[in-house]
């Protein structure tokens, strides 16, 4: 049995929750809060001292982009030649680097502030609006419709989808799904993952912030 341990919301979490669904592999979700994390951190079960792990037979890992790429391994959407294998890295990264801009925002205390930087991310030629639009080049140019022009999905697909669409749910001041109306292809690009059997059927349930992957979840934006 795989236990997943992170709290309840999606965040560096999701990536490895979804894979681990898909891979058939047995797995427990077990959602703690803040005086759980707490009591896990004095207890030493946290490698390094930071959620999410997770747990296997053989161990626990810990860091999330570790936990990410040991699930998708599981769930047999990591591909098997180098060459494409690295691709999908590269593509990780490139997410990793301008998502990096938006964690500073969260140590801004004054709120006006706070939203004032967040939205001036998404400015024309600002960090995220060229990220996006680096995330929108390689939609256009897959033949496939997954981003990194695989025949199925891989775990580029898991984080472009799941970590650029959270933002817009409404739990970060001064993110709103309006903002998405700029970038054409990643809302098409929405609507084709968010329609995939796999994700349909792990996210067909009620939450107040993963109704972000669900179809039609920006139609109106």
């Amino acid at each position: 049995m795989h236990e997943l341990i992170y709290f309840a919301g999606p965040g560096y979490a999701e990536p490895t929750r979804f894979c681990l669904e898909i891979s058939g592999v047995p797995w427990k979700n077990t959602v703690v809060d803040w005086d759980g994390f707490q009591a896990l951190k004095e207890s030493g079960d946290l490698p390094w001292g930071y959620l999410p792990i997770l747990k296997t037979p053989q161990g626990t890992i810990a860091e999330s982009n570790a936990l990410m790429r040991y699930a998708a391994a599981l769930a047999g959407i990591e591909p098997e030649d180098l060459f494409v294998r690295g691709k999908v890295d590269e593509i990780l990264d490139l997410i990793q680097g301008w998502r990096a801009d938006f964690t500073p925002t969260f140590y801004i205390e004054n709120l006006d502030e706070k939203i004032a930087a967040r939205k001036a991310l998404f400015a024309d030629g600002a960090k995220i609006d060229l990220g996006i639009k680096d995330l929108e080049s390689l939609i256009e140019a897959s033949s496939t419709g997954w981003i990194a022009d695989t025949e199925d999905m891989t775990l580029a697909d898991v984080k472009a989808f799941l970590n650029t669409f959270m933002m817009f749910s409404g739990q970060f001041d001064g993110i709103e799904k309006s903002m998405l109306k700029p970038y054409p292809a990643l809302l098409k690009y929405h609507d084709f993952v968010a329609n995939d059997a796999r994700v349909k059927s792990y996210y067909n349930g009620e939450d107040e912030t993963r109704w972000v992957f669900k179809p039609n979840a920006f139609s109106d934006a």
